[in-house]
């Protein structure tokens, strides 16, 4: 692509940035649908369940895509119900080793993740 002159130039900006704020909305939601999707197997599963609420697995939600820091974000985790337990299993504690869940899958997800934030981030 060859630009002559100023209009050419503020169009050709025009064109690049018409549409950026659907398709970076669309590429942060559905990179952490898919880090979520991976969280879920990765989240350990007790046989033994005192909170009778259902495994740490069962509460892993998604929040909506927002831009509060000035950057598109999507927080992925576990809810308000299991969500303040979720560290003694992935950190350890005295009587539990540590299992590192949650890191696991960022290491594991972090190429797919960039992956569909290219696809969705394209301009066809």
């Amino acid at each position: 692509m060859s630009i002559t002159g100023e209009a050419e130039m503020l169009l050709a900006v025009t064109q690049l940035t018409a549409g950026f704020d659907k398709r970076a909305r669309k590429a942060v939601r559905d990179g952490g649908q898919l880090f979520a999707e991976k969280l879920k197997p990765n989240t350990p599963v007790s046989n033994e369940d005192h909170s009778g609420l259902g495994s740490l697995a069962d509460h892993i939600k998604t929040s909506s895509v927002s831009i509060k820091t000035g950057d598109y974000s999507v927080d992925v985790g576990y809810d308000a119900v299991k969500g303040q337990i979720a560290h003694f299993p992935n950190s350890g504690t005295s009587k539990q080793s540590p299992q590192h869940f949650v890191e696991k899958t960022q290491s594991e997800m972090r190429e797919p993740v960039l992956a569909e934030f290219i696809k969705d981030l394209k301009v066809n």
